[in-house]
């Protein structure tokens, strides 16, 4: 490949923590590989987050410092100087591609094949409503074909559900109404009790407080949609939700953009609730003061935990779970309906519909149920993958720091500041937060899952990897016009042809049919080590395992 300005530098020297190996770096089209005589390195180009080439050291090496999304942060040092500025060239080259086309996942081939090749007809949206009970256990629910060439919402799904009694030309109209045309639409609907889930975007209210009859008029028919239809169904209460999962302070700041959140003296029978779970640039910077603290013990040998206290980071997990156990509380215990929007509804609205519906059905919580959990609420519903993901890297994430006069560095660190500041603006680890929050469910009801804590970590390493399809698009609409299930692999292929190595072998079925509804304890929390890649001991406290309380203020 015309980008690859060496392929092979031979004698480099790899640290890795307090590890240092002696071996030969080989670069490919996609993946950097370093040899030794113990075991190979892999890093596949879109995995790595930071690449700083730095001062020789006093023995004459050039470093090369890489900071990698799976938490691997290692230095090659290498002899000459001239290898090592064609080592980063290449790299650099490598990994800021202007085409997700590029990527690894076009290129990849499986060997031996998958087993079981069914990732991309996982998640049939009809079957799946169908089992929640559109059309098959309540009437009150149809499908619309209003989106069906993505025409009413270009980031929302084809197949939409919506209540029976509002027709489409009302739906038309409502859309008018959200942000992005993305109106309340049907997310879950509870079995015992057929309260619902449901999800959009933040009202266009604006400073003259505009108001839509349509928009009240479909949020009115979703909080009426479980009238009892047989006396084995629980009457509802009146404590319908409408969640808006941002600060108070954020959402009334988009009032002056023509947005806002809802007036409630319009809309009937229900409540709203502000979450305070911050915007995607908070949650950005704060893993990446997880990063800094982590890193820290590779020199040091040591996290310090105030270090990591200060990232916010559990503070931030623990908003996001108490929200979703007020949903699944509303739902489960006072039998109400929810509607969930945060400003665009495809960051935070995903995290917590998601997070709930993994709560109140035992079927998200086997294997291949989680797997339609994130191509319903996730891919479906458009989150931004190639946005917050990163997939396509920016040169700034490649430094030269090589000199070391006062001048230069002072330089460099302004240079570093702005990088972290500016660096993928729309970069978010909102996918990343999500599985740390499944991990804390996890942890806290270990039988009541069928998957182990690797698919999760394999799950995240494949976020970034780019090897497969899955996570590559900002939308359906996006997935479609690609069309990757022709080109490239489903991940689920990958975890569903290897099932014995993502089984927890302790996860107790049966309980599932007398008590199927869990909730997240957030009063203790933890950080997630084996994701980190750092012992338990290393980052969270004994003997309570580094669980934090945290303050409950949402009753």
């Amino acid at each position: 490949m015309d980008f690859i300005k060496i392929a092979k530098v031979d004698n480099v020297r790899l640290e890795k923590g307090h590890q240092v190996h002696l071996g030969t770096l080989h670069l490919t089209a996609h993946q950097l590989i370093f040899n030794h005589p113990e075991q190979e390195l892999w890093i596949s180009y879109p995995i790595i987050y930071t690449v700083e080439r730095r001062a020789p050291t006093s023995d004459g090496y050039h470093p090369l410092n890489f900071k990698c999304r799976n938490f691997l942060f290692v230095t090659f040092l290498v002899e000459k100087e001239q290898d090592a500025v064609d080592v980063f060239e290449s790299v650099q080259k490598l990994t800021c591609i202007e085409s997700i086309t590029q990527l690894y996942a076009f290129f990849y081939q499986p060997f031996p094949k998958f087993v079981v090749d069914d990732g991309w007809s996982i998640y049939n949206p009809v079957e799946e409503y169908q089992r929640l009970g559109v059309g098959t256990k309540t009437n009150h629910w149809r499908f619309t074909s209003l989106n069906q060439e993505y025409q009413l919402c270009s980031t929302y799904p084809r197949i939409l559900a919506v209540p029976s009694k509002i027709s489409d030309t009302v739906v038309s109209y409502a859309a008018k109404y959200r942000s992005k045309n993305r109106i309340p639409v049907l997310s879950y609907i509870h079995s015992s009790n057929m309260a619902t889930i449901s999800r959009s975007s933040q009202p266009m209210v604006g400073l003259k407080q505009a108001r839509s009859v349509q928009d009240e008029k479909l949020v009115e028919a979703i909080f009426l949609s479980n009238t009892p239809q047989s006396p084995n169904t629980p009457s509802p209460t009146t404590t319908n939700l409408i969640v808006d999962a941002r600060p108070t302070a954020n959402a009334m700041a988009n009032v002056a953009i023509g947005a806002g959140s809802e007036n409630m003296e319009h809309y009937k029978n229900c409540k709203k609730l502000y979450l305070g779970i911050d915007n995607i640039h908070v949650m950005r910077d704060s893993l990446n003061k997880v990063i800094e603290a982590i890193q820290s013990t590779d020199t040091s040998g040591i996290v310090t935990k105030i270090q990591l206290s200060k990232t916010n980071w559990l503070k931030h997990i623990g908003s996001i779970l108490e929200g979703a156990a007020v949903i699944v509380n509303n739902i489960a215990q006072s039998n109400s309906h929810v509607l969930v929007h945060c400003s665009d509804g495809w960051d935070r609205t995903s995290q917590l519909t998601s997070l709930a519906e993994l709560c109140l059905d035992p079927f998200y919580r086997t294997i291949r149920g989680f797997e339609v959990l994130v191509e319903k609420e996730w891919i479906s519903f458009g989150h931004k993958f190639t946005e917050r993901c990163g997939h396509l890297a920016n040169e700034k994430s490649f430094l030269v720091n090589t000199t070391t006069n006062a001048a230069a560095s002072t330089f460099n660190n302004v240079h570093h500041r702005y990088f972290k500041q500016n660096q993928g603006r729309y970069s978010s680890p909102v996918f990343h937060q999500f599985l740390d929050c499944v991990y804390q469910i996890w942890t806290q009801n270990p039988t009541r899952f069928e998957f182990n804590e690797r698919f999760l970590i394999q799950l995240h390493y494949h976020l970034y990897s780019c090897q497969f399809g899955t996570f590559l698009f900002n939308c359906e609409k996006e997935r479609v016009e690609a069309q990757p299930d022709k080109t490239t692999y489903s991940v689920w292929s990958y975890f569903n042809s290897n099932p014995e190595d993502f089984q927890n072998q302790v996860f107790e079925r049966e309980r599932d049919e007398q008590n199927p509804v869990i909730t997240p304890d957030t009063k203790y929390l933890k950080y997630w080590s084996g994701l980190f890649c750092r012992r338990d001991e290393e980052i969270n406290e004994f003997p309570e395992v580094g669980m934090i309380e945290m303050s409950s203020d949402l009753s």
